[in-house]
């Protein structure tokens, strides 16, 4: 009899562990660096643009969960619109998931117009597997949320699409820059810089700078110029500061989109607070004399920004 109780209590144990496992498969998270999940388009009904049957090689998705009542939200559709307007030539697609009644988003996206010009889907009725597969297999419990998948179709990022950084990880993963891995790797150097700035201690600041960029500086760009800010307008060590910007711009020369990136900088970003607009000509040059970019949208509105940073406005129209 014991014999048989403890055959049973073996059996019930070896069943619940098929059973958890099963349920553990079922319940996989959805990470950065992991694959976007199969199955996306029967599970939605489309309310705007083509149907997306599966994640494309030839594209870079954003696939954004948003709400009709979400405010935030209705805050991202205009810059959501632009970016698809602008980038959809290079590949970009925008999706936005709701998991509202087909009818209310249909009301909503016809109410909008050309307002919000990208692709539009709701979750249909009684199916959960967008929201199990995608925001609580990934932990998210807030929106707006994108996840941006690249052309292997794996997810290089979730997260708030009116984010500071969100525009730039776009861009990056469109010229295949973007490497998700190595933005986590050189995290620690990058804050423990970011520290040793606050404290003064520049010089220390500088090194961890530079042993993190020499990861990959096309990639880490927006780090150097951090790192150049600090030393033009922290430390005020302009001849330093002119040095590092001088060898950023000679590492990115033969990196069409990584000048693209640095012209815009230079001349437009805000918070910079002593611009170099002698640097910036010097990319916008290197720009204009690139095989195949006369006519290329995007090099042509950096150049246009650097001429109106430095007041040639005929130029720049």
């Amino acid at each position: 009899m014991r014999h048989a109780l403890v055959t049973a209590a073996a059996s019930l144990a070896l069943a619940l562990s098929f059973v958890s496992g099963a349920r553990a498969q079922d319940e996989k998270k959805l990470e950065v660096g992991g694959t976007a999940p199969e199955g996306f388009a029967e599970h939605l009904e489309f309310v705007q643009g083509d149907k997306v049957e599966t994640f494309s090689k030839d594209k870079v998705y954003v696939v954004e969960f948003w709400a009709t009542w979400c405010g935030p939200c209705k805050r991202s559709i205009p810059h959501l619109t632009e970016l698809q307007t602008d980038l959809g030539s290079r590949g970009l697609e925008i999706i936005g998931v709701s998991d509202e009644p087909v009818d209310l988003v249909k009301k909503f996206v016809k109410e909008k117009g050309s307002a919000m010009g990208y692709t539009v889907a709701t979750q249909k009725k009684d199916d959960t597997f967008i929201k199990d597969k995608w925001m609580k297999a990934a932990g998210q419990k807030g929106i707006p949320c994108a996840f941006v998948i690249n052309r292997s179709g794996k997810i290089v990022h979730i997260g708030n699409p009116l984010d500071e950084n969100f525009d730039r990880i776009i861009k990056q993963t469109l010229a295949n820059r973007y490497d998700p891995e190595l933005m986590s790797r050189v995290e620690p150097t990058i804050n423990a810089a970011r520290n040793a700035s606050k404290r003064r201690n520049f010089k220390e600041a500088s090194s961890l700078y530079a042993k993190a960029i020499a990861e990959n500086p096309s990639t880490l760009l927006e780090y150097s110029f951090e790192s150049w800010r600090m030393l033009n307008e922290q430390a005020d060590d302009t001849t330093g500061a002119k040095a590092l910007l001088t060898s950023t711009i000679a590492g990115i020369k033969t990196d069409k989109y990584a000048l693209i990136e640095a012209a815009n900088y230079l001349a437009t970003d805000a918070n910079i607070k002593k611009r170099d607009l002698d640097a910036a000509q010097v990319v916008a040059d290197m720009l204009k004399a690139m095989p195949g970019t006369q006519d290329d949208p995007e090099v042509l509105t950096a150049m246009a920004a650097v001429s109106a940073g430095r007041g040639n406005f005929a130029a720049a129209a």
